[in-house]
């Protein structure tokens, strides 16, 4: 879309047989689904596996532009982050949101035989997690981007389980903090993505501030592609990218179900792939440098797994098995394997009955891992145990027998490390991989800057600061497009009007991209 306002031509060569990548919408009903029209309950069989919610908040407003830009507002609704009625299980104990309960319901401090000092539970969880992260947020909120970035990049040499012990907490206070509000060894990456993590969930001020797609997030991407010029050639997977002889255009070699193609000429490379894809590309030694090629394999992807489980019917809704308990959105967590089971926020005013489908288990990390290890082939062993454990700790969690959930019509397990397209869920730095604001050869800004002498640009959510967000897409895709304009003869001219149409970035410096181009250039980067 980018590249359509500056009325330059391109090709978009797409691996995968559909479009969108991490947007990833599964409807059990397929094209049915897909085609039905607003409130028609065939519209919403389906669940999101990657993107699946867009928080309306200061880091967000790109994204939100883009939405009016398609004109998404018929479908753009809002997602029930937090709903009544939900519980949480914790150390065997089962809370519904609904219910009074004392400072510790979960017995984890040490007056109760837990091993939290009193202390910390008194002042409760949320409260303790948010000032750790508030001196940080507040700097995003007041000072310009970059000058917040330097303040929170300083420690960027720490993990999160690391920054917080050498702050004083306990560690039975750090393991509290990671298993109530995020996923079993996630302390263990950076501290900045911890940070930004909290940010980007902080409640934004809007009418509400968390929005989903009704009909799926996959709207998006389908609503881009028919503003296009150029529509994707789906099933093309690269193979190779590679400088011509003499330096003036990149060749692009690519193939559909293993079996060769073509070898293509493009003036310029824009590379959107996976991390974990990307290192499969060959790409001669010239054209990348040693700290891409070191970026390329070294930097961090998280795990996510998502479990689908398609009901006759909506129990949860229903007040013969919940009784006044009736839940409607919102999001159930517990210390179990399924971690957290999501509530579908669409579908309320359908003119019929809905299906019952259900994410009945969203997992990242550790926890996604151990829960992917059982994702493999349907009605193999290994997914038997996986709809037999998430059955399961599902009823453990709701209180509610697995009989009255009724017949479980279908399901859909998605791991995204054993996706072939994606090899990972989305970056999440590792301790020291963003890299010191004062350091000029970081494996994150090598990510940034141009290769192959200009013409091979590396984008995609790794490559920006906000790992795992559409924005973080959005942003890297600006920042290629603005380095790629610099070999332009109109270069300048061009890059006015991309500034002009799309704004620029709050992570970007336009001056400092310059410096990365040249960096680059002279394969320091």
């Amino acid at each position: 879309m980018i590249l359509d306002t500056l009325k330059i031509p391109y090709e978009i060569l797409e691996a995968n047989d559909r479009i969108g990548g991490r947007i990833y919408t599964h409807r059990f009903n397929g094209d049915a689904g897909r085609d039905a029209p607003v409130n028609d309950p065939a519209r919403y069989d389906y669940i999101d596996m990657g993107a699946m919610r867009y928080p309306n908040n200061f880091f967000m407003k790109r994204v939100f532009k883009l939405f009016e830009r398609l004109d998404m507002d018929d479908i753009l609704i809002e997602y029930k982050y937090s709903a009544p009625n939900t519980f949480r299980l914790y150390n065997g104990v089962r809370h519904n949101s609904a219910d009074q309960s004392d400072l510790d319901i979960f017995n984890v401090s040490e007056a109760k035989g837990g091993a939290v000092p009193d202390e910390y539970v008194v002042k409760g969880v949320d409260d303790v997690s948010s000032d750790i992260f508030k001196p940080f947020a507040e700097a995003f909120q007041t000072l310009p981007f970059n000058e917040a970035w330097k303040k929170l990049a300083a420690y960027d040499p720490y993990s999160t389980r690391g920054y917080l012990l050498s702050k004083g907490y306990p560690d039975t206070v750090v393991e509290w903090l990671e298993t109530f509000t995020t996923a079993t060894g996630l302390y263990d990456d950076a501290f900045v993505e911890s940070t930004m993590d909290a940010m980007d969930f902080a409640n934004a001020k809007a009418a509400y501030s968390w929005y989903c797609i009704d009909g799926g997030s996959d709207n998006l991407t389908t609503r881009m592609a028919q503003r296009l010029t150029s529509q994707p050639l789906i099933g093309r997977r690269v193979t190779k990218i590679a400088s011509v002889p003499g330096g003036g255009a990149m060749d692009v070699t690519f193939g559909k179900h293993f079996i060769f193609i073509s070898t293509k000429r493009y003036a310029q490379v824009i590379s959107t792939v996976p991390l974990g894809c990307l290192a499969a590309i060959d790409i001669p030694q010239n054209d990348l440098s040693y700290m891409k090629r070191m970026a390329i394999r070294c930097l961090n992807y998280d795990t996510s797994t998502k479990v689908a489980l398609k009901f006759q019917s909506r129990w949860w809704e229903d007040p013969k098995i919940m009784g006044d308990r009736t839940i409607k959105g919102g999001v159930s967590s517990t210390d179990s394997p399924i971690r957290t089971c999501v509530y579908p926020s669409y579908g309320f005013h359908a003119t019929g009955k809905v299906s019952g489908v259900i994410l009945a288990s969203y997992t990242w990390a550790q926890d996604a891992q151990r829960m992917g290890g059982l994702a493999q082939a349907k009605g193999s062993d290994a997914d038997k145990l996986l709809i037999e454990l998430t059955l399961k700790n599902l009823s453990e969690l709701h209180n509610v027998p697995v009989e009255k959930f009724g017949p479980l019509l279908d399901h859909y397990v998605h791991n995204w490390h054993n996706d072939e397209h994606a090899r990972g869920a989305f970056a999440l730095f590792g301790p020291g991989q963003f890299g010191q604001p004062s350091s000029g050869n970081s494996l994150f800004a090598s990510m940034k800057a141009p290769g192959a002498n200009g013409k091979l640009h590396i984008a995609g959510e790794a490559t920006s600061v906000h790992h795992a967000w559409v924005l973080g897409a959005l942003n890297s895709a600006w920042r290629a497009v603005y380095n790629a304009l610099g070999l332009l003869p109109d270069a300048q001219t061009k890059r006015t009007l991309l500034e002009e149409t799309w704004g620029i970035p709050d992570e970007e410096d336009c001056k400092a991209l310059l410096k990365l181009a040249v960096l680059g250039n002279h394969k320091v980067l």
